[in-house]
């Protein structure tokens, strides 16, 4: 079994047929939509992760920074 924190090396090792692989479904989309890689045990999922935006300020922010944040909120409170 192999093991890396290095999310690149271990798609690639998964790319060429080295085995499972436990990835963000953002970072392998393009892979799957491909066929180059396919699910495996689709009956189980990872636990959520928490996505943080972080900002210098929250009196001074810019009208893209708060646009940004808006949408986040938006896009991730219809996933809930």
């Amino acid at each position: 079994m192999w093991g890396t924190n290095d999310g690149s090396a271990a798609t690639h090792w998964a790319l060429q047929g080295h085995g499972v692989l436990m990835r963000s479904e953002w970072d392998v989309a393009s892979h799957l939509a491909s066929g180059r890689l396919r699910r495996v045990l689709c009956g189980w999922a990872l636990p959520a992760a928490d996505v943080t935006l972080v900002y210098p300020t929250k009196s001074d922010l810019s009208a893209k920074t708060r646009a940004l944040a808006d949408f986040l909120r938006e896009s991730f409170a219809q996933e809930m």
